[in-house]
């Protein structure tokens, strides 16, 4: 009974009865008690009033208890009509539970209200199967990434497990390649870490100076540069304020300039350019190294691809520059001529 009470169905087939079925109610008794009176005109011109009482009518009252079921039928029929779409709702929304994300309401008639928030519900369905379908490749291609450095850990165990004289030597060459795998998980998942707390937080937007965050990272890699023999250059405009999440925007110019500094050849330069125009702000990493192939270019930014040229990246780099400069309202492109020594352009971009 009581989910009976809170049904809206119910609600509205009595609010229907109601209003059907009251005021026929309310007219049959105001015909009962009202009287009907009449004027007979004589032949000498006299008038003369007379009074009589309508008195009940069987078949007025008949037709009063005849409408009551009608009523009803009525009502509950207007109610169904007007609940429809709802029950499409939760049928469809009840069907998503059980399969799949792939199902949609698609409501086209009914109440606007009704329809409007079915196109919410499609909507939220549509990111919700986004986001499905980015975790499990998410978890594929981290389960393929992590699988090498953890089977080269298990296989060099059981190699020197095995062996039947092991030395020193053998130990010690056992170790280099456990710690190489090891290295190599802890970059991934360091990668992975980073990428995931960029997902999950809120970007906090503060007035920075991105040319100084652009220096910054150039004195940070300015050591590991050196070793190779690469000259880091800072250049462009002084200043450039912008209204940007400091933390996540360093970590994808650091991917970058590290990108650049990697694949540049010894004895050449990776230039760092700071540009502002009125809307925007961009940061250009620009390196002399063998450049990307045209048709690889489309997949740089997809996680965990790598160049055939760096075969142990993480391949996590610039798919998180790439989500870093999207979520700031800006875009990260490349440009490069091909494998001719050419070298590739970075120009990674952010509202200000």
């Amino acid at each position: 009974m009581k989910h009976l009470g809170n049904s809206l169905r119910v609600r509205l087939a009595l609010f229907g009865f109601l209003a059907i079925y009251v005021p026929a109610l309310l007219l049959f008794g105001v015909v009962l008690a009202t009287a009907t009176e009449t004027t007979h005109v004589s032949s000498t011109g006299a008038r003369a009033k007379e009074t009589t009482t309508v008195h009940r009518s069987k078949t007025a009252l008949w037709t009063i208890i005849a409408l009551g079921p009608a009523a009803a039928g009525l009502a509950w029929w207007w109610a169904g009509r007007a609940v429809r779409p709802i029950d499409h709702v939760r049928t469809v929304a009840d069907d998503i539970r059980s399969a799949d994300l792939s199902r949609r309401i698609a409501l086209r008639r009914g109440p606007t209200e009704v329809v409007t928030l079915a196109a919410s519900f499609d909507g939220m369905l549509d990111r919700l199967e986004q986001a499905a379908e980015l975790q499990r490749r998410l978890i594929e291609e981290t389960s393929h990434e992590l699988r090498l450095p953890l089977a080269v850990l298990v296989t060099n165990a059981e190699v020197l497990l095995a062996h039947p004289e092991p030395t020193v030597e053998v130990y010690r060459q056992g170790l280099e390649r456990s710690r190489s795998a090891a290295v190599r998980l802890q970059a991934v998942m360091n990668e992975l870490l980073v990428d995931a707390r960029g997902r999950a937080r809120t970007i906090d937007r503060r007035a920075t100076d991105l040319a100084a965050v652009a220096h910054a990272v150039v004195e940070e890699v300015a050591v590991p540069a050196a070793a190779k023999g690469i000259q880091l250059l800072a250049t462009g405009a002084p200043a450039a304020v912008c209204l940007v999440d400091e933390p996540t925007v360093h970590r994808a110019i650091r991917n970058l300039v590290d990108n650049a500094v990697r694949y540049a050849p010894r004895d050449t330069a990776v230039e760092v350019a700071v540009q502002v125009s009125d809307a925007q702000a961009a940061v250009v990493v620009s390196d002399e190294g063998p450049g990307i192939p045209a048709d690889d270019q489309a997949r740089v930014f997809q996680r965990f691809w790598r160049g055939q040229a760096e075969p142990h990246g993480t391949g996590l780099g610039l798919a998180i520059a790439h989500q870093v400069a999207v979520a700031h309202g800006g875009a990260l492109t490349l440009t490069s001529p091909g494998p001719s020594g050419s070298g590739c352009t970075f120009r990674f971009t952010v509202h200000r």
